[in-house]
């Protein structure tokens, strides 16, 4: 048995790496269209003492977004802004909910493109170990036919092919990855500076009480 397989294996890696990289890329566009300036108007209206006007806001931006295409802050900035009321740690924990449930959307499938990056080049060695046992195997059974080291060498070339498809495969994958996860990242850094603002807001009002 050669390499063939293998390639055929690497091939559907490969479609499937790139269609998670472009559906990730195509949620994290959807889900971040007009969060600055949500962000600011938010601020702003916090800032002024515009509570109802900052509800109003963060109820427009939650309810226009898709379900399955959720931002970070506009469900936590409903909440908080919808019960203000309590203690910071209540509010913390309630602000907590809502941006941990919307991470799990956010983390889709990153844990499948890590799979492919990391494990994609031994799939291609693998094949490429195949390739090479049975091009050896082949001088073996035609050593008495006349076959030399011309048909190890073409052999051995084109079971290298897959280790190199295996590389080929695993780029896209690892860089698409740490490009989705920095994004990620930077997303909910964004979500607690605005938890952080929003609740030390209602804290100080509740204070001045």
């Amino acid at each position: 048995m050669g390499a063939e397989w293998v390639l055929y294996l690497l091939v559907l890696l490969s479609l499937f790496s790139v269609s998670i990289l472009f559906e990730r890329n195509f949620f994290y566009r959807s889900a971040l269209k007009g969060i600055e300036d949500f962000r600011k108007n938010l601020r702003d209206a916090v800032s002024s003492g515009e509570w109802d006007r900052a509800l109003t806001i963060a109820k427009s931006r939650n309810h226009s977004q898709p379900m399955d295409k959720p931002d970070l802050e506009s469900a936590m900035a409903v909440a908080l802004l919808s019960e203000r009321k309590g203690s910071p740690e209540i509010l913390n924990e309630l602000a907590q909910d809502h941006v941990v449930r919307a991470r799990v959307k956010w983390e889709r499938s990153l844990s499948l493109l890590a799979t492919i990056g990391n494990n994609a080049p031994f799939v291609g060695l693998f094949g490429t170990v195949l390739g090479i046992i049975k091009a050896f195997n082949d001088l073996s059974l035609n050593a008495a036919g006349g076959a030399g080291a011309s048909g190890v060498t073409a052999g051995v070339a084109d079971a290298l092919v897959a280790t190199a498809v295996g590389i080929l495969v695993a780029i896209p994958a690892v860089v698409g990855f740490n490009l989705f996860q920095r994004r990620t990242k930077a997303a909910l850094s964004q979500a607690e500076a605005l938890k952080c603002f929003l609740v030390g807001k209602i804290a100080g009002q509740a204070g001045n009480h």
